[in-house]
């Protein structure tokens, strides 16, 4: 693979290497098409990015982990999820607060989209990768969901950090603080990609708020990370050959969904935001 532009992200306790989606060539960029098929969605989050750091990290954790996805019941699993009722969701905001944040009915469609798009592969890589590094526990799940209806590709794209106003980033690490405790870290890929609409990051900021004082949000992102991992130790018994892991790939992936702080906090809040923007009328 040839040297590609890179960003540093965060998974566990320190930095790693993140290979831009769009920088992607050879092998790398056909085993990222490959994900985004067999997963129906329109972009990566940073734990598949993050593994082309490691040598042989990205091919052998996705042969071990495909098997899990071809099962269906990540999808099964992600629709019990979806139906929980765990996830903050403030009041919604009205349509006059929606049009001062200069949000009209397309920035909605697409920041829905994106919202959407995070929250789908955030919620399946959860499940299947704990099934990746969990003993199986139980029986074989069977009975899959049926296939997800496909999530719009024409998405904005995702802003660097010099892309972005000073402002606006400012108001990103506020966001980003909801759930992550005491030491927030790298702003999730998320917010950044939402840094296209600052008036909804604003409202976003003032409406989660009173969730994150009173606790309601540390209390959903401990459900779901309950949840999560006993869904992943049912999803085990699917998981391919994971002998030829290297060990930094298979810690990676631990530290990605080991603890509440991990990605079950990027999970719920994608959940609650989702219900919060569409309580307030059709898109």
């Amino acid at each position: 693979m040839t040297a590609t532009p890179r960003m540093t992200e965060v998974h566990g306790t320190g930095p790693v290497t993140a290979l831009a989606q769009k920088m992607a060539t050879g092998a790398t960029a056909c085993i990222f098409a490959e994900i985004r098929d067999v997963m129906q969605i329109p972009l990566l989050t940073s734990i598949w990015r993050t593994l082309v750091s490691i040598d042989r990290g990205l091919p052998s954790v996705w042969a071990a982990t495909k098997p899990i996805y071809l099962s269906g019941q990540p999808d099964a699993a992600l629709g019990r999820l979806s139906h929980a009722d765990i996830f903050p969701v403030p009041a919604p905001p009205t349509a006059g607060l929606l049009a001062d944040a200069g949000i009209g009915a397309a920035e909605m469609r697409a920041a829905l989209g994106i919202i959407d798009a995070y929250t789908r592969s955030n919620s399946l890589n959860m499940m299947a990768l704990s099934g990746l590094v969990l003993s199986p526990v139980g029986q074989r799940p069977a009975d899959p969901a049926p296939p997800a209806a496909p999530i719009p590709s024409d998405l904005p794209d995702l802003l660097e950090k010099p892309e972005i106003a000073p402002d606006v980033w400012l108001r990103l690490e506020q966001v980003n603080r909801f759930g992550a405790g005491a030491k927030p870290g790298q702003v999730a890929t998320l917010w950044r990609h939402l840094a296209h609409y600052p008036g909804l990051l604003r409202l976003i900021d003032q409406a989660f708020a009173s969730s994150q004082s009173d606790g309601a949000i540390d209390r959903a992102i401990q459900e779901v990370f309950e949840r999560s991992q006993a869904e992943g130790a049912q999803l085990a018994h699917f998981r391919g050959d994971t002998s030829a892991i290297p060990d930094p790939a298979i810690e990676m992936v631990t530290a990605y969904v080991a603890g509440p702080r991990g990605v079950a906090r990027m999970v719920t809040m994608g959940h609650g935001l989702a219900r919060w923007l569409r309580q307030s009328g059709p898109v």
